[in-house]
Order: structure tokens, then sequence, then C-alpha cells
């Protein structure tokens, strides 16, 4: 029996958990992770502007040196230590600089409207918000614009990327998940300790770093999951404040008559 892409997908979600424990001295076939980040690179992003880069790292060495220098806590420095790589994720301040190399990326695929194409400098330049004092002038005069006519929200550089690259992260797990790996999302890092051991320049943010690698043999099954908050509690129906309830088919199709 053929399972249903939604049966797939439920199945997939609910088989990503955070990983307490690695394996250790357990490498990921390259195969694997050519898969994965073929995949991640999907990932939607902004006027397609794929704002991230991603550091892999599988060198025991340096992993020790991040444990160790770098990672808050007992628990994310010995999930460091022992996973198979640490794929950490970069948000780019200055995505502005990838204008020229998406625009010259679209041209070539040809896909896009000519207007999409002669405004895509101008209009991504304007939305990316770099820098205090321009990012606020903008807030400023599309708050007054949107008195009149709907106007888009300018948010700092740095939430901007980090949303962008936080889709990408998500997309990363659910691949590494589709190949019974396992990953643990971690925020508790030092990041300034972090460019200095991987080298990596000012311009980036680091938001996480995803531990990836084979869960210990030795964790219980069917461990139970963490709690969530109900349905009822996170979507509201129509407006905000409209508590959320299933609807039959028929009463939706009434409504919608």
């Amino acid at each position: 029996m053929t399972m249903l892409a939604s049966d797939a997908f439920r199945a997939l979600a609910a088989a990503r958990v955070s990983c307490k424990r690695f394996e250790p001295n357990k490498l990921i076939p390259e195969s694997v992770l050519g898969d994965i980040l073929a995949t991640t690179i999907r990932s939607p992003s902004s006027f397609n502007l794929q704002p991230t880069q991603i550091v892999m790292v599988s060198d025991q060495a340096i992993k020790e040196q991040l444990s160790q220098k770098a990672m808050i806590g007992p628990g994310n420095q010995y999930r460091c230590r022992d996973c198979s790589l640490l794929a950490v994720f970069l948000s780019d301040l200055e995505a502005g600089k990838r204008i020229s190399r998406i625009a010259q990326l679209e041209r070539e695929w040809g896909q896009r409207h000519p207007a999409y194409m002669a405004t895509l400098p101008l209009s991504t330049a304007f939305m990316l918000g770099e820098g205090h004092a321009a990012t606020l002038m903008k807030q400023l005069a599309m708050d007054a614009f949107s008195l009149a006519k709907p106007m888009p929200s300018i948010e700092p550089i740095s939430v901007w990327a980090s949303k962008n690259t936080s889709i990408l992260v998500q997309q990363f797990v659910l691949a590494a998940t589709s190949h019974n790996l396992a990953t643990a999302l971690m925020e508790g890092i030092d990041p300034r300790r972090v460019k200095e051991i991987l080298d990596i320049p000012d311009r980036y943010s680091i938001p996480m770093i995803a531990a990836t690698g084979y869960e210990w043999s030795e964790t219980p099954e069917n461990e139970p999951k963490t709690p969530r908050l109900s349905i009822e509690e996170v979507v509201f129906r129509e407006k905000f404040g409209i508590g959320w309830k299933e609807q039959g088919d028929e009463l939706v199709e009434d409504e919608m008559a």
C-alpha cells in the first residue's frame, strides 16, 4: 500500500526530536550529506536572496575546541563533542552584496517577468534595511505611507536575515531526519568565539548550530515527547482571539455557499 504524502510528512515531523546524546565517533556518509544539503538549499527565501551560509564541521579537534571554548552549558558541550558533525548556520548581515549574483542566476534561469528583473536591485536594496539610521528612516516612511496604501514592514537586517536562515535550518533538520539522523538545535553559544575558531567574517551572525549525527543506542524507545500547547491555544480562526474549533466539511461548505 502506497503511503500518502501527508502521512509520510506527518511521520517525518513526528520522528524529529531534539537529541540529548549522540553516538560518538560515527561518520555520516558523504552521499547522505550531499542529499541533505541538496534538499536544504531548496528552502524558500525573501526575493530568493538566500542570505545564508553553512559551515559543516566534522573534524574532531575543531569540535573539541568549540566544545571547550564556545559552548554554553554541559549539554551543548558534550553534544558538540560527540555528534558526527556541526552545521553552523550563518546569516548574512550584508545581503545587499548578493544582489548581483542572484540577479545573474535569475537572468540565466529566464523565468522571471522583465518588470520583476528591472526592479529587483532597487526593491531588494530598499527592503534590506542595512544600518540603524537607514532602517529607522524607512520604517517611519512606511508607517506614514501605510495610512494611504499597503506598505511593507522594514526590519533590521539581522531580523530579516535570521528569519530567512531559520526556514533553511528547519529544512535541514527534516532532511536529516529523513535519513534517520538525529539533530539538536543549539543557541547556547558564544558567537564571537565560534567566529574566531571557524574564521567566520564579521559580516555574518550565527542564529544557531545544529548538532547532527546518530542518537545514542541506549536512548529509551518511545521516550515521551515534550509537551506542546494545544491547537486551540495557538491557532485562531479568521481573526485574532477567535478560538479555533474544527468544523465539519458540511458546515464549511454551507459557510462558503
